[in-house]
């Protein structure tokens, strides 16, 4: 007997993409913090619906750089870790410039923070969703809890700028 293959719908599509991309920052979080630069990918979803990433890009300390897409791929989304814990900086949410790249690919994003939050960036709603929270992913071990602690689980692309404001 042959079973057909079906599609998956498209919340666990969006499940098994969040899994995958939990599963590949995990993989770089610790290499990230002890480097203290970022790293970054590409995840695409093949013909026969297998989700493949790229080999993480290293960066630098608050930037990545993705480079071109591969050719022949659906690109579904970016990945990108947030380097190691710094008190001075706001770097356990997503930056404005984190979300508007997502926005100008029109791929959606998922990104790992020193803390070990993990966050996804919706470029169709235009804003950024904490996935899981302090420890889900490797964390640096001189991470503190400070402004972290006034961590929402959800910014909008105005929330982001008025932060960028202040």
């Amino acid at each position: 007997m042959v079973l057909a293959a079906f599609p998956l719908s498209a919340a666990a599509q969006a499940e098994d993409e969040a899994a995958f991309a939990k599963e590949i920052l995990a993989a770089i979080q610790v290499r990230s913090i002890l480097e203290d630069r970022e790293y970054c990918g590409y995840i695409a979803r093949g013909p026969d619906g297998r989700l493949t990433a790229t080999k993480p890009r290293r960066g630098k300390y608050n930037s990545c750089d993705l480079g071109s897409p591969p050719p022949f791929q659906r690109i579904i989304a970016s990945y990108h870790t947030h380097a190691s814990y710094d008190a001075g900086s706001i770097n356990e949410i997503p930056s404005l410039q984190d979300l508007m790249s997502d926005i100008a690919a029109r791929t959606d994003g998922y990104i790992s923070t020193p803390g070990g939050r993990f966050w996804f960036s919706d470029h169709r709603a235009r804003e950024v969703r904490l996935l899981c929270g302090p420890g889900c992913l490797p964390q640096d071990p001189v991470f503190r809890p400070g402004k972290a602690d006034k961590v929402r689980h959800h910014y909008t692309e105005a929330d982001l700028e008025r932060m960028m404001g202040e």
